[in-house]
């Protein structure tokens, strides 16, 4: 078997492109390439195991809802905390089985495949194509393009079926999944084109909220402040309580506001107002703080004086 794939909804790094997985070559949508996948061919599901998964919260939603389980349940039961490659962002991975290929826990044998086709991750989507994001020393910004996969044991890319880019990603249904995911995935490429970035704690934790768990922000907006504080349109809230995967795209743009400031959340007045209040309030906690052990250190010192001159 080749080496361990690491692949994240379909996006390479820059090592990853160092592999001898990957053909040294960048693709455009509108480039041609032969593959095909089937029951029958012999290397069927053999790509199923040893490969790192994380996932999207989308990807998420998709297959708690496949398997009728709550989000809490299939996090328990499927995945383990991560975070994304050269950044704190907290995600997390598909939990392979404990076998020796560690593999898909969906794959039931080459025969069946995998139990969650329909609904399988980005990743599986994607694949043997890798969506690549990349910056140069003189470029502002992240390029995209596509790279191929080719491993050993694939069989695929010796088939005749040709494609465009584009038509293998209308075909496999990754083009929505990428259109559902675009606000998250613009906050993880923001966040790997900044570098080394610190994020408080409580912005860590609203984005692994967001992208892990859509039942803890459900909450967050209803049963929380959330709505006194954004001018959100009647309608939008009637929609985002009634309609899951409206709740989900509401979460990924504000999360992508929360993090740069980017789309079209206006925060209230009065929210400001309490914001600005309680900044105001936690300054001012910190400067008697800092006073107090100022003093303290103060009357620390004049006792040890004290002491060295009674002896």
């Amino acid at each position: 078997m080749s080496e361990k794939k690491d692949l994240f909804e379909g996006k390479l790094n820059i090592d990853d492109l160092e592999r001898s997985v990957i053909e040294p070559r960048e693709y455009g949508k509108e480039d041609r390439f032969r593959f095909q996948c089937y029951p029958g061919i012999p290397c069927f599901t053999k790509c199923c195991s040893g490969v790192r998964i994380n996932l999207t919260p989308y990807d998420i939603w998709r297959l708690k809802n496949h398997l009728n389980m709550s989000y809490d349940e299939f996090l328990t039961t499927y995945t383990i905390p991560s975070s994304i490659d050269r950044t704190p962002l907290p995600v997390v991975v598909l939990k392979m089985q404990e076998d020796a290929d560690k593999t898909c826990p969906f794959l039931q044998g080459p025969e069946k495949g995998c139990t969650v086709y329909e609904d399988r991750p980005s990743t599986c989507r994607y694949y043997p194509v890798g969506r690549a994001h990349m910056r140069k020393v003189d470029e502002p910004e992240l390029r995209e393009f596509y790279v191929m996969i080719k491993e050993d044991h694939c069989l695929g890319h010796k088939e005749q079926k040709e494609w465009t880019l584009q038509q293998w990603r209308e075909d496999q249904g990754a083009d929505y999944y990428d259109d559902v995911t675009k606000d998250w995935l613009a906050v993880v490429i923001k966040a790997k084109s900044l570098g080394i970035t610190e994020f408080s704690k409580q912005s860590l934790d609203l984005f692994f909220m967001v992208s892990s768990n859509l039942d803890m922000f459900r909450r967050f907006v209803f049963e929380s402040r959330f709505l006194e504080s954004y001018e959100i349109d009647p309608e939008t809230v009637e929609r985002i309580r009634n309609d899951e995967l409206e709740l989900l795209k509401f979460s990924l743009q504000w999360l992508r506001f929360t993090f740069f400031g980017e789309g079209d959340f206006k925060v209230k007045d009065e929210a400001k107002a309490r914001a600005a209040e309680r900044q105001k309030l936690l300054a001012q906690a910190r400067k008697k703080e800092f006073e107090a052990r100022e003093r303290k250190a103060t009357e620390d010192l004049a006792k040890l004086k004290e002491m060295k001159g009674k002896k």
